[in-house]
């Protein structure tokens, strides 16, 4: 039951690219981790239900693929026309598109690398960085999520990285946060809790426990060091320890149409509230504005959820039959 929990994931990313932080919190970045944790814990099951024998895994990603690029392309099309017409000036459009710009959009991975090529100088949907993140994690999932020796392995070494990430040794905010050596962590946990539960193993609770014990734990040890506030440290430890417990009570819950509708909503408002602010609030939302900001962030979903997602529904559904 984790439709309603993805909404408000996806509306507390949206709500911090509009301004809006906690305390000196990002919530848009703690709920990106609460993504991470949900996309493992899902894809491990889509896998072990439709796509667990290796031919299958072509027939996986034509799954994702259907289910990601649809409203993904609608938008980063609309917000180019946009921007063509308009010639707005901000930081994610600093220049005219080149060849190599619209490259990078239109395959979305390379825009989980804008530290090294540039590409958020040019980015029709800024948060898709993440998604590129979670693009890679697709690629590997067939892979490793259905072998527990395998997923424990790899996520170790996402651990080795993310534990750097948090001491320092590495950049804090890429290896800690957007790149996949360090998030690769949140994947494949919640992969592996998704495991234990379809194991009906009592383990899930222990995982969940230690998991949120040991990321409060951090974030004790990195307050005395005087490190907690180095970029996103305390925003992902806070998004695991947070996400973990959710997932946990949440992901075997039965399944209601309400919940599922508003997990589907959740996808356009993540896609389109850039948009939102760069053409209706070009001079910021105030706290005033936030509540018809979030409205029209859902009715644009619910538009393309239901004119362009929706319709695509019975041919991923045939994939998984026939997988």
């Amino acid at each position: 039951m984790l439709g309603t929990l993805r909404l408000l994931l996806a509306l507390a990313v949206a709500v911090s690219h509009a301004g809006m932080h906690l305390g000196g919190i990002n919530p848009g970045a703690v709920a990106v981790i609460g993504f991470y944790l949900i996309s493992g814990y899902v894809m491990a099951g889509l896998i072990r239900r439709h796509y667990a024998q290796s031919p299958a895994a072509s027939a996986f990603y034509l799954d994702r693929a259907i289910r990601l690029l649809p409203q993904y392309l609608f938008y980063i099309l609309l917000t180019l026309a946009w921007h063509l017409y308009s010639r707005a000036d901000n930081y994610f459009l600093s220049r005219s598109p080149g060849p190599v710009d619209l490259f990078n959009n239109l395959f979305v991975v390379p825009l989980n690398y804008y530290m090294f090529n540039g590409s958020d100088r040019y980015t029709l949907i800024p948060p898709a960085w993440s998604l590129g993140a979670e693009v890679q994690f697709y690629l590997l999932a067939p892979l490793v999520v259905l072998w527990p020796k395998r997923l424990l392995a790899v996520g170790l070494l996402g651990l080795v990285a993310y534990v750097a990430a948090l001491a320092g040794f590495i950049n804090s905010e890429w290896f800690g946060y957007r790149l996949l050596p360090g998030v690769l962590l949140f994947f494949l946990l919640g992969a592996y809790l998704q495991h234990l539960h379809y194991q009906h193993s009592q383990r899930a609770q222990a995982l969940t426990a230690v998991s949120a014990a040991l990321a409060a734990l951090a974030m004790g040890l990195l307050h005395l060091n005087g490190t907690l506030h180095q970029p996103y440290n305390l925003e992902t430890l806070l998004g695991l320890m947070l996400g973990i417990v959710l997932l946990q009570l949440l992901a075997t819950r039965a399944r209601a149409r309400w919940d599922d509708f508003a997990g589907d909503l959740s996808y356009g408002v993540f896609l389109n509230h850039f948009l939102i602010i760069w053409v209706v609030y070009p001079q910021g939302i105030g706290a005033g504005q936030l509540q018809v900001f979030i409205a029209l962030c859902i009715a644009f979903s619910l538009l393309t959820q239901r004119y362009i997602e929706r319709p695509l529904l019975k041919r991923r559904h045939s994939l998984r039959r026939a997988a």
